[in-house]
């Protein structure tokens, strides 16, 4: 066995198994343990839970390990419902009790505002959710066509290997009748000129036909209505999937704010920015993706908008082209990729001194580390609160807002 010798004089020896107690889960699922106060992370483990663990892996200041039994199981602790739990990778927290999910994905954003954004919380953060299953309304599936009969399904975890499944309980019911479907057409998928390795079902969307075209899956349009606004896309286009918050969401972004100029940037299809109009005396959004920015182009023509400016620029170009003109935006939502948005752009954002700024984030580890900047320059922090779209996951979407 390998030894190692810690700054603390601690030995802990890798392959051996040792006793601990997971005090709780950190943001990527897995649990924190320590051993003699140096921090082991555990996969699939519950805080409160007793378990005998052996060591993986050893870092420069933690270990990883696994568990060879749980010793005391936790009261927070339960069954995971999906029988391919232990083999698919698309859930990470079915054998938790869902409130104690929701505790655990308050305190990712919690721990990370307070150690990398290194903000004072007085309140915890509040996570909104609806139910825990059955609640996407889109899905890509994984196709492996090289065995027979097809996997059809998601990755296992950490892999490319197709975990073949029947049914999925956090997919809308209308998707998992698609699956079956598509399930039924294998052949014609094995006899298909297009070597399909992945297949988008979207809710609302005849995905599979009856006489099963497979090959026109992917250029269907798909339609969806969230207060009165009427959404099309491609399946390929980035749109919210828990089909019971978009409302919620729509709610806390924008809510009863209103006035005379509100920016949109990272626009996607235009999810706020049409609901923005409604409030807003002008709208200005931006979004560098071709398709979405077509469709948001279509959406504000089909809704009869005609306040809101869509352009197709990045955020960065865009706002290089803005710096040029005076404006003084009320509001500006942000809604960036999950590797949240570089300093420059931020002190770009800053310079047009909007009155407030409401940042949706999927990372609470980035969006901690954006909010500092925006902090230092004068805004200060709201109010936050977590949505919880990604029920069974470790992801959290988060909302926070900030006001000069």
């Amino acid at each position: 066995m390998l030894t190692v010798l810690f700054k603390f004089m601690v030995k802990i020896e890798l392959g051996a198994e040792y006793e601990v107690t997971i005090e709780k889960l950190i943001y990527g699922a897995e649990g924190l343990a320590r051993l003699e106060n140096v921090a082991l992370f555990i996969p699939e483990t519950v805080p409160g839970d007793k378990v005998k663990v052996i060591i993986t892996e050893a870092e420069k200041n933690f270990f990883r390990a696994k568990v060879v039994e749980i010793l005391n199981p936790s009261s927070m602790r339960r069954v995971a419902p999906c029988s391919y739990f232990d083999l698919c990778g698309g859930c990470q927290l079915q054998h938790i009790n869902y409130s104690a999910q929701l505790e655990a994905k308050a305190s990712f954003i919690e721990d990370s505002l307070k150690r990398i954004g290194r903000f004072s919380l007085s309140n915890r953060v509040e996570v909104k959710h609806a139910e825990e299953f059955n609640y996407r309304n889109r899905v890509q599936l994984k196709i492996e066509r090289s065995t027979k009969p097809l996997q059809i399904g998601f990755y296992k975890a950490s892999s490319h290997q197709v975990c073949d499944i029947e049914n999925c309980l956090i997919l809308a019911n209308e998707l998992n009748q698609a699956l079956e479907t598509l399930r039924n057409a294998q052949d014609e998928i094995a006899l298909s000129e297009i070597p399909y390795t992945k297949i988008d079902l979207i809710k609302g969307v005849d995905n599979i036909s009856a006489s099963q075209k497979i090959a026109s899956l992917d250029t269907k349009e798909v339609f969806q209505q969230v207060l009165g606004i009427n959404y099309y896309f491609e399946p390929n286009c980035f749109f919210q999937v828990n089909q019971h918050l978009l409302e919620t969401l729509l709610n806390i972004v924008i809510g009863t704010r209103k006035g005379k100029l509100a920016l949109d940037l990272y626009a996607g299809v235009g999810f706020f920015a049409l609901q923005l109009a409604k409030n807003y005396q002008k709208v200005i959004a931006t979004e560098v993706n071709k398709t979405a920015v077509k469709w948001a182009t279509h959406n504000i023509k089909e809704n009869k908008i005609n306040n809101l400016e869509f352009y197709d620029f990045s955020t960065e170009k865009w706002l290089a082209k803005m710096s040029r003109q005076n404006i003084k935006p009320d509001l500006i939502v942000l809604d960036p990729p999950r590797v949240g948005i570089i300093k420059k752009t931020l002190l770009s954002i800053v310079a047009l001194q909007p009155k407030e700024i409401v940042y949706v984030s999927c990372d609470p580890t980035t969006l901690a580390r954006d909010l500092r900047v925006l902090a230092d320059c004068g805004y200060q922090l709201n109010n936050v609160v977590g949505i919880d779209l990604f029920p069974q996951t470790y992801h959290i979407e988060t909302v926070a807002s900030l006001k000069k």
